[in-house]
This record gives C-alpha cells, structure tokens and sequence, in this order.
C-alpha cells in the first residue's frame, strides 16, 4: 500500500512519522507539481514540457510504482532476502487509517518494510495485524495466481550458498542452477522459496558498465496465469498495457527442472514492460499437472500484488467494473487518501491484488 516511487528516493523530513508516509506525501507533491509543469515520466516524477492539448492523458497505466508482498512475519522475511540478496530496510509501524480503507479492514495494523530491487524496482513486505488473516498458503507453480520475484544477481553462486545456509526451499528439480532461455537471454537460474513461500528466482546476470554496486542488478515481476489469453485481455485491453505471449506451449526438459515440473507438463510465457517504465513484468501459463487457484486478500499472509502509476483514475475504475473485474477497497469506491490523491486495490483475472492510483485532478 501507500506510494513508492521506482529509483531514487530523495530526502524526506524528519517531522514525517514513517516512511511510507514520507513517500505518499512526495507523491502527492509530485501531482501537484505535475498539473503545472508536466507529466510523469518513466520510475521517477520528472518535470517535463506539457503534453499537446490534443493529446489527452491515457486513461490506464502509466508506470510501476513498487511490488508488494505480504508476509507472515516481516521481521523473518525481511532477515531472508538480507541474507541471501544483500537488501537494505527496516520494519516500521505505518500509523494511518488510509490502508484500513484501501483493503477494507477496519482496525487492522500495519508493519512495512521497503526494500530496493536495485536497478528494477522497490519491493515492499507487509505484515498486517488486529485482522483476521489466512497464514501459511503457499501456491504450486502451476496454480494460476502464483507470485514471483524474479532477480537478476551478479554471482548467482554464491546466492545459492547463501540460499541453502538459511535453509531455503529449491524448487529446481537439480537443487543447483540450471541454463534455461530467460527474458534477458540464456542464462543460469534456480527457483527457491521465501519464509512465506513465495516464489523467488535467481538468474545470473552480466553487468552492464552502469550496473548497481552489490548483489542484484535487475529484477522482474512474474506471475503464473489460469488463461494467458484472457490475461491479456484485461492487462493490455483494461489496464493499457502493450504485452505479448507465445502462441504455443513448449516442453523444454531444462525449463521443467528449473519450474520444478514433472515429464508431460508444458508451458508458454508472455509479458512485457508495463507501461510507462523500465520495469518488466512475466506471465507463465502451465499446463499437464493439476492446478488451484491461488486468491487472497491484501492483509493475508503470502498475498502479492504491485502499486500501479495510472491516468484518469476515474475512468480506469469504471472501465474495470464494466469488465467484471473485482475491487477490493471500501464499498467497492476510490479512496481519498489525500487531497491531490486517489488510489484503490483492485484484482487482475488471476487474484493478483493491484493497488491503482492517480490524481484527485479528474482531468489527469
């Protein structure tokens, strides 16, 4: 929940009681500053020259703001990707009724814990309290609504070994990495769960010239999907978003591995870079072994979901209850989380909660 903005973070003041907070308010200054001297550019709020009177604001996502994932305990979770990804943060209380609306949960608590995908995105870890939550699902890779941290690492080696000292669950049938094609070409990779039983990838990386100091240099947002096609139906068709997907199934024996899947399984991927940024996201559809949907609410344990940038706000919200889809925040409504923003949880077709948010200017 709240507003994070993808890249540099800035200086924030002191007065400001949490972090999250800081960030919402750095938001809500950037509309106002935006309405008057330009528009969003891609991860950062950027001053830029005014668009054409003739060409009207995209009602749909304009850039990726942070991933979400809501944890059992953040604390462990936090102490899990510090230890095997060398992240920064810390866990703070975040005082604000706003995430009680925006997830319709009246009384519930909130502990954060923002950390830094360096050179993607920010990825923040919550852990709800004072609400009744489901703990401890954890999905099969094949169930459509699986989350998955893809991160790209300068020594994935050396990931591993940090991996298996903390006891974390390989998914990868060979326990080692394994050479598979991936979107930033053939590359090694091994799949490992989280405390939570998130699914995280690690793929060895090249670093580039300018490439972040430390042990990640990338990431991607994967998920799998219950029917591509329809999937992106509602991210492109809906959401405005420009992604593609193979037209065919595929049954490569080292991708198997890597997935952990038996003999007799097959798979297509598709995706893209989400509107309006540098950030990638990854669908993968599995079929020949069962699956269940996995759905759950913003507060619960293991639940996942990203913070969406979006034009005509409005619009957008009608535009997805037209097509059926659901909206988790109170009655159904946008939240007036300030006086210049709006935002508002929504569900993908797969159960992936997705918080939108845009200006209060309903001309924006």
């Amino acid at each position: 929940m709240g507003i994070v903005v993808a890249g540099a973070l800035g200086v924030f003041s002191l007065r400001i009681t949490s972090y999250k907070e800081a960030l919402m308010r750095k938001f809500a200054h950037s509309l106002s500053a935006s309405a008057a001297a330009g528009v969003f550019a891609s991860g950062l709020a950027f001053a830029q020259a005014p668009a054409p009177a003739s060409a009207p604001a995209k009602v749909g996502v304009t850039g990726l703001m942070h991933a979400i994932h809501s944890t059992n305990d953040v604390d462990k979770t936090l102490a899990f990707y510090q230890a095997v990804f060398a992240v920064g943060g810390q866990v703070r209380p975040f005082a604000s009724t706003g995430p009680q609306i925006l997830t319709n949960s009246p009384g519930a608590t909130l502990r954060v814990a923002m950390t830094q995908l360096k050179g993607a995105f920010n990825f923040e870890l919550t852990e709800f309290g004072n609400v009744e939550r489901q703990l401890n699902k954890q999905p099969d890779i094949a169930d459509p609504g699986a989350p998955m941290m893809k991160i790209v690492v300068r020594d994935i080696d050396a990931v591993v070994a940090a991996a298996k000292k903390v006891n974390a669950p390989i998914i990868t049938k060979a326990g080692v990495p394994v050479t598979v094609p991936t979107s930033i070409g053939t590359a090694k990779a091994i799949i490992m769960r989280d405390p939570d039983g998130y699914f995280v990838e690690a793929i060895q990386g090249t670093p580039a010239a300018d490439s972040p100091e430390g042990t990640i240099i990338g990431a991607i947002m994967g998920l799998t999907v219950g029917d591509m096609d329809e999937s992106l139906k509602y991210w492109n068709g809906v959401l405005g978003n420009e992604f593609t997907a193979d037209a065919k199934f595929s049954s490569d024996a080292a991708m198997l591995d890597l997935l952990g899947l038996p003999k007799g399984a097959s798979y297509r991927i598709g995706g893209g870079l989400i509107f309006g940024s540098k950030a990638r996201m990854e669908f993968i559809e599995i079929k020949g072994v069962p699956r269940k949907p996995f759905d759950l609410r913003v507060t619960d344990a293991n639940a996942s979901g990203m913070a969406l940038r979006v034009g005509h706000i409005r619009e957008l919200l009608a535009k997805i209850k037209a097509s059926g889809g659901r909206v988790l925040s109170r009655d159904g409504e946008l939240v007036e989380w300030s006086a210049t923003v709006r935002n508002v949880f929504v569900k993908d077709p797969n159960g992936l909660n997705l918080e939108l948010v845009g200006s209060a200017d309903p001309n924006q």
